[in-house]
Formats: C-alpha cells, sequence, structure tokens
C-alpha cells in the first residue's frame, strides 16, 4: 500500500452498508399486497445482506494491508528515514474508518446469522 492510497474498499463497503440498509427498510416496512413484487424485494434485500458480507472479506484485506503499512513506517522511522508525525494522522483516520467498516460487517453477520429464515436467496 503506498502512503497517498485510501481505503476506498472500506469506503465503498460503507456505501453498499448504507444501500443495504435502504433496501431492509423498504423490505420491512413496505407489505405489498402483490406477491411478486413481495418476492423482488425479499430476493434484493437477500443479496444485498450477502454481497455487503462477502464484500467485509475485502474489508479484512484492506486492514491487514493497512496495519503492514504502519509497521512499515514505524520501522523506517526507528531507522530515523522519515518522520512519523506527519504519517500518524493519516494512518488513524484510515484505521478508524476500516474499523468501523468492519465492525458494522460484523454486526450485519450477527444478523444474518440469527435471522437466517429471512435471507432466502
Amino acid at each position: 500500500m503506498r502512503m497517498q492510497d485510501k481505503p476506498i474498499v472500506s469506503i465503498i463497503g460503507l456505501g453498499l452498508f448504507s444501500l443495504t440498509l435502504v433496501v431492509h427498510i423498504c423490505f420491512k416496512s413496505i407489505r405489498t399486497v402483490d406477491v411478486g413484487m413481495g418476492i423482488l424485494l425479499s430476493l434484493v434485500n437477500a443479496v444485498f445482506l450477502v454481497f455487503t458480507l462477502l464484500w467485509g472479506v475485502l474489508g479484512v484485506v484492506e486492514f491487514a494491508r493497512i496495519m503492514s503499512w504502519s509497521e512499515k513506517i514505524k520501522k523506517r522511522e526507528a531507522n530515523e528515514e522519515i518522520n512519523l508525525d506527519k504519517h500518524k494522522k493519516k494512518i488513524k483516520i484510515y484505521l478508524c474508518i476500516n474499523v468501523s467498516y468492519l465492525l458494522l460487517v460484523i454486526c450485519q453477520l450477527g444478523y444474518v446469522i440469527y435471522r437466517w429464515d429471512e435471507v432466502n436467496v
């Protein structure tokens, strides 16, 4: 990971999570008389739940990359090659974004496991 790379996977994941939340709220709140529309909303809800959880694997990979980047920066600071102060804020922001996304994915995984009967792909 280069120093100017941003946690794009986590940012996209947060967007997917919010889209999944909107679809899930629509599925729960809109009970239609039309059976076809109910089946379609159920399918879209299940697909978004599963896809967002699969996207979480990329979030874990990105977390590992950010942590290895942080360790490389610390080693280079120990060798007095660079000053860590200018990179410390960037690392904290990237880790906050990534960790918040991973916590949301873990909560969503718990929801999917708890309500497995609703996720009927």
